[in-house]
């Protein structure tokens, strides 16, 4: 991965960036976070609240970014925070009630899935912008990504409740920085990789256009040495109290060692079309796409005083966004809820931009 970083100040060393009318300088902050089964604030707090609902996925993306745009070219620093996690009705049922000290109910089957993919890093990019035709554009951007923290892997099997004990049957198999399910100290992550985006901007005709961006279509980062866990977890490890509650033992038979693994991230894709009315009203509808989760929205945007003002819905999520982009910055907010404590679906975008 130190060919990739040389690759990146070699291209800045044969690229002249003086300040001139057609560099831009840039910065943002993106932050995405949506829980489908509790509110994201009761998912942080380890469960603490109302019972959960029906869900099987949860992720938040973040991300900080600082670069420069000059001609056909963008060079970028970044910091991202991300984690999937991903899991079935019978696994959060598990972990709420094992959160909140209840009893499990008797004579219950419950099948195990629990799969978390975590990443916090810092990356440099390179992007090159192609006009392939005067209705047609394209922006591919490479990644550079430096893994700091990790967790990666997964959790399955089952457990029965009966009348007077249980029978339990749990794999447990996952790489990471710092040890959530057997809290084990923390040790460092040495994870180098890269991740591939794609932008396509069409303009269809006068009144309509189409956007594509993808995040992270393919990615890749290698771990040399990160510290792992194989275990198998059988009815000798899990036990009642005299009121009911499940007891989780530490005591797993399996191995705890070192090993080289591959991570790939969530993908991230956005379909957008715009129909322009007139010179002020323009209705927008796009597809979003977590991974293999869609989220359809529709919206209506305003040209007024040289700034658009957007309003739109997503039909998935139940939440109202509102986004104003002005000469030099922009700013976007969405939610499913005023009390934030109760919100499923959280975005805020804000960015800059300033050309010299």
């Amino acid at each position: 991965m130190l060919a990739v970083i040389a690759i990146f100040f070699s291209i800045f060393s044969i690229t002249s960036f003086a300040a001139t009318p057609d560099t831009e300088y840039y910065s943002y902050i993106d932050s995405l976070s949506y829980s489908q089964a509790a509110p994201i604030e009761q998912m942080i707090h380890d469960l603490d609240g109302a019972p959960l609902k029906s869900g099987k996925f949860a992720f938040t993306h973040n991300q900080f970014e600082i670069g420069v745009r000059k001609n056909d070219f963008e060079f970028s620093y970044f910091y991202r925070y991300d984690y999937y996690l991903k899991f079935n009705k019978d696994t959060g049922q598990l972990a709420y009630l094992q959160r909140n000290d209840l009893p499990l109910p008797q004579n219950t089957h419950y099948n195990v899935y629990l799969r978390p993919n975590h990443l916090r890093a810092w990356g440099l990019s390179a992007a090159h912008f192609y006009n392939i035709s005067p209705q047609l554009s394209l922006k591919t951007r490479l990644n550079y990504l430096r893994a700091t923290h990790t967790t990666d892997g997964y959790l399955k099997g089952q457990l029965n409740t009966l009348n007077d004990g249980y029978q339990a049957q749990l794999y447990l198999n996952y790489g990471y920085s710092r040890d959530t399910l057997l809290d084990r100290p923390e040790e460092d992550s040495d994870g180098h990789g890269t991740s591939l985006d794609v932008d396509l901007h069409w303009q269809v005709n006068k009144q309509l256009n189409i956007d594509f961006s993808g995040r992270d279509i393919l990615s890749f980062i290698q771990y040399r040495d990160l510290t792992y866990t194989t275990a198998i977890a059988n009815t000798d490890n899990i036990s009642f109290d005299q009121n009911g509650t499940i007891d989780a033992k530490p005591t797993v038979s399996g191995v705890e060692r070192y090993r080289d693994q591959t991570q790939r991230l969530a993908s991230r894709y956005s379909v957008i079309g715009r129909y322009q009315f007139d010179s002020k009203h323009t209705l927008t509808s796009e597809l979003f796409a977590y991974d293999r989760h869609v989220f359809p929205r529709l919206g209506y945007q305003r040209h007024w005083q040289n700034k658009q003002w957007q309003l739109n819905y997503d039909f998935r999520s139940e939440a109202w966004g509102l986004a104003l982009a002005a000469k030099h910055f922009n700013v976007s907010l969405r939610t499913d809820a005023l009390d934030w404590e109760e919100a499923k679906a959280i975005e805020l975008k804000v960015g800059m931009q300033l050309r010299l």
